[in-house]
């Protein structure tokens, strides 16, 4: 019984030192005093507040890569690892480290996608940034971050010493959206909350491509179609058509067959949900087309 109350009293004197660290710098030395914000999480079991900021330090953002043909978002996880600033203390900002699994690439894959990653990052081709609005709080420049790691490395460290071209980021996205990022091989989990994965899901399930030269010899003429047929209705889409026109039939098909909700896609600006359906739609052209 004394030792036990001896141990209580030991975690009680470590938690309240490890709150004045926290109070008189910030949440990420008291990690690095203890080895780690799992051991953070053991210590303060019974401080809910400080559980529940350790929970939000994590988001989302896309790395995206842009040519003149194309525009491709790929969606990653981060944790917040520290906080950046500026030599007259003027300005802070978070310190993140990106995290991905490459588990079901194959080695090539995962070289493409370690070299896109580090020219994105080093390009700063981060867009729709998603960090709790209480942790943007704890920075001076919640607008902006510092990409440092990647998987715990240091994203200098990436291999970076082949060039990629279109075809090669198409192919990746696709395979890494498709293995990874979606978790499950091929089959996408539906999630109710977010059409995203619902919306890939039936498209993924229900393509055909069909390509035909419709030109002559002197003249080829490339003609690709992404073609559907649903309950004995056909739908289809073309390299004839412009991004907003291939955009605008995907969601009539996807709005007959109750994928998604009646949206008016032509408002000056959209709500989340509007943006999120058109964001997934864009996703499945760019893996596709």
């Amino acid at each position: 019984m004394r030792q036990l109350i001896k141990n209580i009293l030991n975690e009680s004197k470590l938690a309240l030192e490890l709150l004045d660290t926290i109070k008189n710098e910030d949440i990420f030395a008291a990690v690095d005093l203890v080895g780690g914000s799992e051991n953070l999480k053991k210590i303060f079991k019974e401080y809910p507040d400080v559980i529940k900021l350790l929970d939000s330090l994590k988001g989302k953002l896309n790395l995206n890569y842009h040519s003149r043909k194309e525009y491709i978002e790929f969606p990653f996880k981060f944790e917040i690892v520290g906080i950046a600033k500026n030599i007259p203390v003027t300005n802070s900002w978070p310190i993140l480290n990106l995290i991905y699994d490459d588990s079901k690439l194959n080695e090539s894959e995962k070289k493409l996608l370690e070299q896109f990653i580090y020219y994105s990052i080093a390009d700063l081709n981060i867009g729709d940034l998603d960090i709790n609005s209480e942790v943007r709080n704890m920075y001076k420049d919640g607008s902006y971050v510092s990409i440092d790691f990647v998987n715990g490395k240091n994203w200098e460290s990436l291999d970076h010493n082949i060039r990629f071209n279109d075809n090669d980021i198409k192919n990746i996205h696709r395979e890494y959206y498709i293995k990874s990022y979606m978790n499950e091989s091929k089959i996408l989990q539906e999630n109710e909350e977010d059409p995203t994965q619902k919306i890939l899901n039936f498209l993924l399930r229900r393509y055909e491509v069909e390509e035909k030269d419709i030109g002559w010899e002197d003249n080829p003429i490339k003609l690709k179609m992404i073609k559907f047929e649903i309950d004995g209705e056909r739908y289809s889409i073309s390299t004839f058509e412009n991004k907003r026109q291939q955009i605008a039939k995907i969601l009539d098909m996807l709005t007959i067959y109750n994928v998604i909700d009646n949206i008016d896609s032509n408002e000056g600006k959209l709500d989340p949900y509007t943006q999120k359906v058109i964001r997934a739609v864009k996703t499945f052209i760019n893996q596709v087309m």
